[in-house]
């Protein structure tokens, strides 16, 4: 397990929080964990979700069927919409608009 901030695999032991193990970089000082909640979703089960919310069903139906809390399913639609936006902000094309004089005879 390597720190976040510089990558180094000289770490000790810094507590628990929330019942996750803690460990800080000998090299930069830094407080990290690496361990996942027991209660963290998959991407799949979010993939489902989305899917769900796509086809139409509402928020509460989507936990219920998923075993998932509805504000839980709110905040990854509402994650996947900011990144959709991002991805769409990153690959606007400006076009330069320039101005064509049309004469009838050009027309077919």
């Amino acid at each position: 397990m390597n720190c976040p901030r510089c990558k180094s695999l000289d770490h000790n032991k810094n507590g628990k929080v929330n019942g996750r193990q803690r460990y800080k970089c000998s090299d930069c000082g830094y407080n990290y964990s690496v361990e996942l909640k027991s209660t963290a979703s998959s991407a799949s089960v979010k993939r489902q979700a989305l899917q769900l919310y796509l086809e139409g069903l509402g928020f509460r139906s989507i936990g219920r069927f998923l075993g998932v809390s509805h504000v839980s399913i709110q905040k990854w639609i509402k994650k996947f919409g900011q990144e959709l936006e991002e991805l769409k902000s990153e690959n606007e094309i400006s076009i330069g608009l320039t101005h064509l004089k049309c004469r009838k005879s050009n027309i077919i």
